[in-house]
């Protein structure tokens, strides 16, 4: 484990955090503002959590992401040359709006993501299991759903688990069992569902910062308890060696900048990487303002240990943080 004393850095960034409503983004607000940042939310609502938080030094209102892209980051672009923002720090699924729209922002500033083609894979669910697949990477059995014709295919002979493929938590989380009924499943072209082999073991869940395929921040947390078994809602932090590694080993493989998290389930027949969460998780709410993690974000010590939180980080999070 790697810490820092708590204080400012000796370069103290303007930050910009995207998602001011979220917990989430509220959590690292502090962490950087901890650090000696400047640090800025944005929301397409006026009130979010964060907005009066002493850890924030300004906020503004933006079109929403998801029914005006353009605009959205057209507003970014014209408040980071405003403030003179280094870094942006996408929280939500408006990562792969960013994604779309780089060459909009100046060049002195920085993105932390990666590019939209790769972003969007790892948060496709079907997609990212082909891509493990691609790499030879053991997965568990599955399947996509785009629409009716494709249900007889589906040949599994134990419960499966049935989800959209872009979906968070436990949002829409079917199992199914060999014969069931799937003819009132709702359909659509534009987010089909994948069928996944319902499996039992110890599940684990994992955050971590990373710059050009070098984990510079991470956490290792078993699910507690969830739910229908899918969302994380206490968070211990683990030690699990195996995990770490296959976590730095993809990462590093495809060069991946940005934040992630992975889901994994480990039985009897090895660990298997359930999903993948290309953007901020929950598992921010581990590190502690002394764990210096602003430092990970800015890459400000690339040869340093990886920072990880305290080994007995126990947080118990509400519903409400995970929404």
């Amino acid at each position: 484990m790697h810490t820092f004393r708590r204080g400012h850095t000796p370069d103290p960034k303007r930050i910009l955090i995207t998602f001011g409503r979220s917990f989430l983004t509220l959590e690292l607000a502090r962490l950087m503002a901890a650090g000696g940042h400047h640090v800025t939310l944005v929301d397409s609502i006026p009130i979010g959590i964060g907005r009066f938080s002493k850890a924030v030094s300004g906020f503004h209102k933006v079109p929403p992401p998801k029914f005006a892209p353009r605009e959205y980051c057209h507003a970014l672009a014209r408040i980071v040359a405003a403030e003179r923002i280094d870094l942006v720090i996408p929280i939500h699924e408006e990562t792969d709006i960013i994604a779309m729209m780089m060459d909009i922002f100046p060049p002195e500033c920085g993105l932390f993501l990666s590019d939209f083609e790769l972003e969007n894979r790892l948060h496709h669910k079907y997609e990212f299991q082909r891509f493990l697949t691609e790499r030879g990477i053991p997965t568990r059995k599955y399947a996509q759903v785009v629409g009716p014709e494709d249900v007889p295919a589906l040949d599994f002979t134990e419960p499966f688990a049935l989800k959209k493929v872009y979906s968070r938590g436990s949002q829409k989380v079917h199992k199914v069992f060999p014969g069931d009924d799937l003819s009132g499943l709702d359909h659509d072209a534009d987010n089909p569902w994948i069928a996944q082999e319902w499996a039992s073991g110890d599940k684990y869940c994992t955050y971590s910062v990373c710059h050009e395929g070098r984990i510079r921040a991470h956490a290792t947390y078993p699910v507690d308890y969830a739910i229908d078994g899918s969302s994380c809602l206490n968070f211990t932090s683990a030690r699990h060696d195996g995990i770490f590694t296959w976590v730095k080993d993809f990462v590093a493989d495809i060069g991946f900048t940005g934040q992630i998290g992975f889901d994994f389930i480990e039985d009897a027949d090895g660990l298997f990487c359930i999903e993948c969460n290309p953007r901020a998780t929950s598992g921010i709410m581990m590190f502690a303002p002394e764990d210096g993690i602003d430092r990970a974000f800015l890459d400000l010590d690339p040869d340093a240990p990886v920072i990880e939180p305290a080994a007995d980080v126990n947080e118990m999070i509400g519903l409400g943080m995970l929404l």
